[in-house]
């Protein structure tokens, strides 16, 4: 057994080193650039109260200017975990950015609370959290007797690999929601009700997951179930009710990222024809197909109906809706539609996730 189970380990192994070889070698430029400082990678604003805010926590801090982006907020929710201090009054929008704080929490609780240790602990954490996706999606593949060519859906995902290498959440809500399904359809129920109730803390919209999961339940008549996965809302809930009082506003509010059904994306497809520099005209074929495969990918969910595919179903319908703030600049398009892409192949052979999870939900049923 020890000899079979072998080579699955190394094809396992082999989807998590080659996720976070990619991240590593997609940081190089930007480290290279900023003398090897981690501190670069979440991209924090130099000419803004933020970056003023990072050199006076830490005068060697690197900050940048242009080209800041999303990760500078990880970096201030892991300095000012609870918006008790005063970095948060420097975000562009507190009660948004503090709506999904799951990351910049482990990266203040890896670096103990220290603002110099802050970016190596989200940096760890971006790259573990990668390892992890692209493990337990090859292992979750191999266990349904399949080769772990799932794993390569994370290793080898654009949206992930920028994400990791710009201090951003996308790699532990992926780790996330590969761990809830793995462990959903095997019927590991606490592992289930943990990955789900940190799941909208890392990202909002992945709550469409744990809905899916509860419908499923009770067009299932396991109504117990239903109401068990249903808890796993309380801590996002308590949380958001937390930040909507002591930051004045839900973190719905401000610019939205959704609106009509397809607009968003058509008006970035509609701009390929005018779009200056062959780059750009490129990432909009490169979005293109993988609409496409989406696409198709939710044509199969239609046809073969289970909880895997009515998740998949819910976060291609929050991806259809995107506004144009979110689908137009290629590298945020990919981020948001990263989850896509992780759950494309469990959807394209999915009988045998549904098989599994019926037998383990049979043989648990007759164990009780």
């Amino acid at each position: 057994m020890s000899f079979w189970m072998r080579p699955h380990a190394a094809r396992i192994l082999a989807c998590g080193s080659l996720a976070v070889a990619l991240a590593v070698i997609a940081m190089v430029p930007t480290l290279r650039a900023a003398d090897w400082s981690v501190s670069a990678l979440p991209r924090v604003d130099a000419k803004t109260k933020l970056g003023a805010a990072a050199r006076a926590l830490d005068r060697g801090f690197q900050t940048v200017h242009p080209g800041a982006y999303d990760g500078q907020f990880y970096w201030g929710v892991a300095v000012d975990p609870l918006a008790l201090g005063h970095v948060h009054d420097a975000f562009d929008k507190a009660s948004y950015r503090y709506g999904h704080p799951l990351y910049g929490w482990l990266g203040w609780l890896f670096s103990a609370g220290q603002v110099r240790a802050a970016p190596a602990a989200l940096v760890t954490i971006g790259l573990i959290s990668l390892f992890v996706a692209a493990a337990s999606a090859a292992a979750l593949g191999l266990s349904r007797g399949r080769s772990g060519w799932e794993g390569l859906f994370v290793a080898l995902n654009p949206g992930l690999i920028s994400a990791a290498a710009h201090d951003l959440a996308e790699p532990l809500a992926a780790a996330l929601l590969v761990g809830a399904v793995s462990a959903y359809v095997g019927c590991r129920r606490v592992v289930t009700w943990i990955c789900l109730a940190l799941l909208p803390l890392c990202k909002e919209p992945l709550l469409a997951v744990t809905l899916t999961l509860v419908a499923w339940e009770l067009l299932q008549h396991r109504r117990q179930r239903a109401a068990v996965l249903a808890t796993t809302v309380m801590p996002a809930l308590l949380w958001w009710t937390y930040a909507r009082i002591h930051l004045g506003a839900w973190f719905t509010t401000g610019a939205s990222a959704l609106g009509l059904p397809m607009a968003g994306w058509w008006q970035t497809f509609s701009t390929a024809g005018t779009a200056q520099g062959e780059a750009r005209k490129l990432a909009v074929v490169v979005l293109i197909l993988l609409v496409a495969v989406f696409a198709i990918a939710a044509v199969r969910a239609l046809g073969h109906v289970g909880p895997v595919e009515l998740s998949y179903l819910a976060l291609a319908a929050i991806a259809a809706c995107l506004a144009p703030n979110a689908t137009h600049a290629f590298s945020t398009a990919l981020r948001n539609t990263a989850f896509l892409l992780v759950l494309v192949p469990f959807i394209v052979a999915s009988p045998q996730l549904r098989q599994r999870a019926r037998a383990a939900n049979s043989s648990t049923a007759l164990s009780s």
